[in-house]
């Protein structure tokens, strides 16, 4: 447990006052300071093991090897230490142990599970081991795959000594440590092959795909060296909620926390030789490769689906959005073989691929069009949006093309395009989009750099398009968390009431709750209410960034009390620009102007903050975009609009903040 590493003195004393947690179990006073005593002297008796000489005299590698076995003593005590702690766990699906009956030693199976704690190994062999007959048979013949520093400290190395181990080295530990690269590469070529020897005696080889601890609990993306581990081999799923909570990474006090231990059914991943499938029982079921496509990245995702199926839907992580956002139960979302739309999102951008995401939870197909090929190839064979959500993995009704011809079958289209990104995207689609007379709905905020500034009235305008096949979709949002499948709202604008009724029926899921806007035909006001609020929080992150600058420590005072003078001014530009007032009371006016200017994960506050601190930063935003492109649709007087002329000045034409600052106070009073 390096992270936790302290002196031998300081972790020993924070041990002992666990001696609560045994008495609470049921132990007397005197049978719980034993059981601690005896761990610390085991911990300190028990040597490293011989492995871990390999470091220091590499030659030896062939000699030592990198197998370690089992040691009964350390064993029978840690489950002996083990099971008070382990009172409030329960063990579900014992029954699929017997599915394994007559299969091990005969046929090479894994063991894999989600990665919590550094308990997770010894608490998955208590758990198992205790389960009866099967369970225990199944314990004694686990071999976990272990890194070196899980060996180093006291605390951890007698955990280990339950089960046999294989040492392995991550690539985080090969690349802190360059001179021993070339051994390690050696300890993991010799602990695979040694993997396959022990398979074949009967044993389970186990591993964490994620090759390390989840920080936060939810599944992290799988590593891809897993694969050689797996390929070919029947896959016993494990699935652990609650280690974590029993011993917290940031310190060494256990608590008696309330988990589970799932035990999936084993499953054959990817094909035996012919005369091993002759004798294959039938009961097993299989996942074979894919015909095209990545057939390594393909497996890895379904071991993924294995554990994260079992596991509550807000540990998915990673695999979040592969599952159906209704219901409790881990549904996974398929490809429709009728689907009821055909949607197209025209672009990618953060939103864009939030909202497929959204969409993909209905009986629909989505295809994101982008006229980048290469982007396009690559985000499809690894099923994720390789620029804009690389961590997240898509459904299997979202793809990806950069051929046009998607949009003359779509039912819907969605623009998702960034503004600045116009130029890139329409000029080629626009006949597309005219002959083909479905409806668009925009769920993008911010202004154009066209003289109405708007994306409605650019569609319109600019390349013909009916304005009742047009509707807004817009709120306060961040696509990041959609995409966490936080929850979240919409609301909707359209001349077509029709239309309205479509898009909140598609966009609404158990997370994201979509209704019609205030004025639910004020597609203006809506826009409008979204792209002016990007520019305020451009505005509010320099009034932040300047005031903490100057007095330090938290400015709420000062934030909220010009709040309301920010909206105002919002609002008057908004009603100038063509809105309907009563539309900015909604959920893309003042609910979005709030999050946008007080939220966490705001790109345009934090955008203002870094310039107030002296840095612009590199990447564009709606509301420096917004800004920019704002003198084109309204004279920025001054003295009705002090807030945002203050802004273009500071942002666009790079005049010195600290005075433009000073210059707004005063007129700010005045107000």
């Amino acid at each position: 447990m390096t992270e936790k590493e302290a002196t031998l003195g300081r972790w020993h004393k924070e041990f002992f006052e666990n001696i609560h947690l045994f008495m609470k179990s049921g132990l007397s006073q005197a049978e719980a300071k034993s059981i601690l005593e005896e761990f610390l002297v085991l911990s300190q008796a028990t040597p490293k093991p011989q492995v871990m000489e390999i470091f220091q005299e590499p030659d030896r590698l062939e000699e030592i090897g990198v197998y370690t076995d089992i040691k009964k003593e350390p064993r029978d005590f840690m489950l002996k230490f083990l099971d008070p702690i382990m009172k409030k766990f329960t063990v579900e699906g014992v029954e699929n142990l017997k599915l394994l009956n007559g299969v091990i030693g005969k046929f090479p199976v894994t063991l894999i599970s989600n990665h919590l704690s550094h308990l997770d190994a010894p608490a998955i062999f208590t758990l198992l081991y205790n389960t009866g007959e099967e369970g225990r048979k199944i314990a004694e013949s686990l071999v976990f795959i272990a890194g070196r520093l899980a060996f180093e400290p006291d605390f951890t190395r007698l955990g280990l000594y339950m089960f046999g181990t294989l040492l392995v080295c991550s690539k985080k530990d090969m690349a802190d440590n360059p001179s021993l690269s070339d051994v390690m590469t050696k300890i993991n070529m010799r602990a695979f092959r040694h993997s396959q020897k022990l398979k074949s005696e009967g044993k389970i080889i186990s591993i964490f795909p994620e090759g390390t601890r989840s920080r936060d609990g939810r599944l992290m993306p799988f590593v891809d060296t897993v694969y050689h581990y797996v390929a070919n081999q029947i896959i016993l799923p494990i699935s652990l909620e609650g280690t974590d909570k029993i011993l917290p990474i940031e310190g060494l006090l256990f608590n008696q926390a309330v988990g589970k231990l799932v035990i999936g059914k084993p499953v054959l991943v990817g094909e035996l030789t012919k005369k091993e499938m002759e004798h294959f029982p039938k009961h097993i079921e299989q996942i074979q490769f894919p015909g095209v496509g990545d057939k390594k990245q393909f497996i890895i995702d379904n071991l993924a689906l294995l554990v994260g199926s079992n596991l509550n839907k807000h540990k998915h992580g990673t695999y979040r959005n592969l599952y159906k956002g209704s219901g409790k139960s881990n549904s996974l979302i398929s490809l429709p073989k009728t689907p009821e739309e055909n949607i197209v999102i025209i672009g990618s951008s953060n939103m864009s691929v939030a909202v497929a995401c959204v969409l993909a939870n209905k009986n629909v197909k989505v295809t994101i069009y982008d006229p980048n090929s290469e982007f396009v190839k690559q985000s499809n064979e690894e099923k994720r949006d390789i620029i804009h959500y690389p961590i997240y993995k898509l459904p299997p009704n979202i793809d990806f093309s950069d051929d046009p011809s998607v949009f003359e079958k779509a039912t819907l289209f969605v623009q998702g395009t960034n503004p600045w990104e116009f130029d890139s995207i329409f000029p080629k689609i626009k006949p597309y989009l005219q002959n083909n007379k479905s409806p668009i709905a925009n769920v993008i905020k911010g202004f154009t750099g066209s003289k109405k500034g708007l994306i409605l009235e650019d569609l319109t305008d600019l390349l013909g398009i009916e304005r009742d096949r047009l509707a807004v979709v817009s709120g306060a949002c961040y696509p990041d968390q959609i995409m966490e499948r936080k929850i979240s709202g919409f609301e909707v604008s359209a001349s077509s009431d029709a239309l309205i009724e479509k898009i909140q029926l598609l966009f609404n899921t158990s997370y994201v709750f979509t209704r019609p806007a205030i004025n639910p035909h004020d597609t203006k006001g809506v826009q409008l209410g979204g792209a002016l609020k990007t520019i305020y929080a451009v505005a509010m992150g320099l009034v932040e960034g300047y005031f903490k600058r100057e007095l330090g420590g938290n400015v709420d005072n000062t934030l909220f009390h010009l709040s309301n003078r920010f909206f105002n001014e919002m609002v008057s530009i908004g009603v100038t620009l063509g809105g309907d007032q009563a539309t900015f009371n909604g959920l893309s006016g003042m609910t979005d102007f709030m999050l946008a200017c007080f939220g966490s994960d705001t790109r345009d506050r934090k955008y203002g903050y870094d310039l107030a601190h002296g840095t612009r930063p590199e990447k564009i935003t709606n509301g420096f975009y917004g800004l920019k492109v704002l003198p084109n649709l309204i004279h920025l007087d001054e003295r009705k609009h002090p807030i945002v002329a203050s802004s273009y000045k500071a942002v666009i034409q790079n005049e010195d903040f600290d005075k433009i600052a000073e210059h707004l106070q005063l007129q700010l009073a005045r107000l």
